[in-house]
């Protein structure tokens, strides 16, 4: 049994800087709300990269009270408790070496570059963001070469992700995959229990790790590769199709999920 499905945003619930499909949403809203009254709906949650604010809106928007993964499993958000709790790995070595990691990405190329902009509000890493598509990915090199210097200087473990909008620089006991570890067992689950679905290279360790990973058709080749199952629809129909098969997996015919979501499945298809 699937008891848990956990979602990126970026790239699958949906895109940097443009509007939601809240068709979708509705229909995956539904979805989760029948997950929390019949136990053979896996319950829906977040795992994304973006910080906590960012991660407590979608959830909000959802209505999700499954949980909610921030920063990459930096924290997680309740949304019934309105609470957030922090990763026991995030220390205070690895955020002296986040902060150094942010002074050289303002120092370096957002002073440099206009459109570029450091990721603010994040703890649990460090980032750099761009509305130009692939305009970040050219730091990339300069990323890893940092990151190597601080590891020889301070002993943490630091490792730059990508996607087409951004770079984020993840500490190594901070990454998707082991935040999926983290909230199973919180939750009293085995990782062969859950479900992700993720399309970049900061989502192939936890592809990897759950018990089942699905990547939507826009994924990069990384996180197809990884995946168990790459979706024919992109994005939030991806998602949809992804939870379907775990439904199906569990037992539950696919026409319930209709009828959970009355008005809203043929649009969001």
């Amino acid at each position: 049994m699937i008891r848990l499905f956990l979602a990126d945003i970026d790239g699958c619930l949906s895109e940097p800087y443009r509007p939601f499909d809240l068709a979708g949403f509705a229909r995956l809203r539904a979805w989760a709300i029948r997950a929390e009254e019949d136990d053979r709906w896996p319950r829906v949650g977040i795992c994304s990269g973006r910080a906590y604010a960012y991660v407590e809106a979608v959830s909000q928007a959802l209505g999700l009270a499954g949980p909610a993964l921030f920063e990459s499993g930096g924290g997680r958000f309740d949304l019934p408790a309105a609470s957030i709790e922090w990763n026991p790995a995030l220390t205070a070595a690895t955020e002296r070496a986040l902060d150094r990691m942010r002074e050289f990405f303002l120092r370096e190329i957002v002073a440099s570059v206009p459109a570029i902009s450091l990721d603010y509000g994040k703890r649990a890493q460090a980032g750099i963001v761009s509305p130009n598509q692939g305009e970040c990915a050219g730091f990339l090199p300069a990323a890893h070469e940092f990151v190597s210097r601080l590891k020889d200087e301070t002993g943490v473990d630091l490792h730059p992700f990508s996607t087409p909008w951004s770079i984020d620089v993840v500490p190594a006991a901070l990454t998707k995959a082991q935040a999926l570890a983290w909230v199973a067992e919180q939750d009293g689950l085995q990782l062969s229990e859950v479900a992700f679905i993720g399309d970049s290279d900061g989502d192939v360790g936890a592809l990897e790790a759950a018990g089942h990973g699905f990547a939507p058709a826009n994924a990069d080749v990384s996180a197809q590769a990884a995946a168990d199952t790459v979706t024919s629809g992109d994005l939030l129909a991806g998602v949809g199709e992804a939870y379907l098969a775990c439904l199906v997996a569990n037992g539950v015919n696919p026409v319930e999920a209709v009828v959970a979501a009355p008005g809203v499945f043929s649009s969001a298809s």
